[in-house]
Parts: C-alpha cells; structure tokens; sequence
C-alpha cells in the first residue's frame, strides 16, 4: 500500500465524522508523511509504522463519539459512544459489554421498584376494587401513600445515580481505547 492509498482509505474510514475533523485528521496524517520523509524515510516503511486505516478510523470514530457524548448527554450519544468503542475489537465487546449490561440491569430493576412505589395507591384501590376488600383502615392508605413518596425519592436518586453512571461510562470508555491503543502500540 503506497501513501494515496492509505490516505484514501483513511478518509473512507472517517466519512462518518464531521468534514471539519475530518479535514484536521487527514491533514495531520498528510503532515507526519511529510515530516517522516523529511527524515529520509520512504512511504513504505512509514505506512509499516502505523496501525491500519480502518483501525485508525475505528479509534478515531470512538473518541469522537465520546466526546459528543460528553456535550450532548443524552441515551442516544451514550450508546452511539459505546457501539463505536465496541467497534476497536472482540476484547472491547467483552470488556464494555458485560459492564453495561449489568449496569443497565440494575438500573431497569431500580426503575421499576421507583415506579411500582409510586403507584402503590392506585395498586391498593385496584386490589380493593377487584376483590371486594375495600379496607376502612386509614393506615392502609397512609402507608400506599408513604410508599408513593419514597418512590418519587427513588425516582430523584436514579436520575442522580444515571448522571454518575453517564460520566463513568464516558471515563470507562476513555480508559478502554486508551488500554487497546497502548496494547497495540507495545
């Protein structure tokens, strides 16, 4: 593979990405072929001395999806981020995926006590009406009631707990591509 080559596979690599960091990113790749021939190396031994342009394209895809996730702190990024370091190896498919799906789990099964909690009421006069147990007791209403508030605060500390999560993902993220590049390189 000569050095067009490589940058036009590159480029193809990257189409995804914006044009402006598209742009920087060939442009930087342009600028390293000039400095390491000026050093008196031929295309050839330089294009030997870097990774592949798909998996540069790969890495290059993750961080910036990462970064996006970062200022657009939504589901859609955080996954958009996770399928792209996904994308950088089987390793990464271990390491990312079992990770997330636990977390996700939990969060499914803390969001579901949080909305059964505040819905206890509604459950309680449901029962009631289907069974014919109408119960007279205050109590039972005052604790479905009680339950109905710790729901909502349970509600409050997912949605604290998911920003936490959102920034760890994001970190956990970082440090994977950051792992596999520095496997590589050695």
């Amino acid at each position: 593979m000569d050095k067009i080559t490589f940058l036009n596979e590159l480029e193809q690599e990257l189409n995804s990405i914006p044009s402006t960091e598209r742009d920087n990113v060939m442009y930087e790749y342009e600028q390293y072929f000039f400095d390491q021939e000026r050093e008196g190396k031929n295309e050839y031994q330089i294009i030997g001395a870097l990774d592949s342009p798909k998996k540069i394209g790969k890495e290059i895809k993750a961080k910036n999806a990462i970064v996006s996730a970062e200022y657009r702190p939504n589901v859609k990024s955080i996954i958009r981020a996770i399928m792209a370091s996904l994308g950088m190896g089987i390793l990464s498919l271990i390491i990312i995926l079992i990770p997330m799906i636990f977390i996700g789990s939990f969060m499914f099964v803390l969001l579901l006590v949080a909305l059964f909690l505040a819905i206890s009421p509604i459950l309680l006069i449901i029962h009631g009406s289907l069974y014919n147990m109408f119960s007279l007791a205050i109590s039972n209403y005052l604790f479905a009631f009680s339950f109905t508030g710790l729901g909502i605060v349970l509600f409050v500390i997912i949605a604290k707990l998911a920003q936490f999560v959102y920034r760890l993902i994001l970190k956990y993220l970082r440090w994977n591509i950051k792992t596999i590049k520095g496997s590589a390189n050695e």
